[in-house]
């Protein structure tokens, strides 16, 4: 690293599922497999990568009825993650 600093994403439940509530997606999925993508998938990452948001996309995919494009919903995804810097 040339300065020493990292970047850190982080992806709360409580924005997930208001993505998800506001999209209309998810609505396949029972309450064990919602809490699993909010929580697991989610919340319990310690630092969100761009294969994490496209897994929790593929999951929100797999449990919606929706015609949106998956880089579609990884953009939306994205966009709720909480980006911040720490010294390495």
């Amino acid at each position: 690293m040339k300065y020493g600093y990292r970047e850190i994403r982080k992806i709360h439940a409580d924005s997930l599922r208001s993505l998800c509530i506001a999209n209309n997606w998810y609505t396949r999925g029972n309450n064990e497999e919602y809490g699993h993508l909010l929580y697991d998938m989610a919340e319990g990452k310690e630092n969100i990568t761009t294969d994490d948001i496209v897994e929790i996309a593929q999951d929100i995919t797999e449990h919606s009825d929706t015609d949106q494009e998956i880089t579609s919903i990884c953009f939306d995804i994205a966009r709720i993650a909480v980006t911040f810097f720490e010294e390495a």
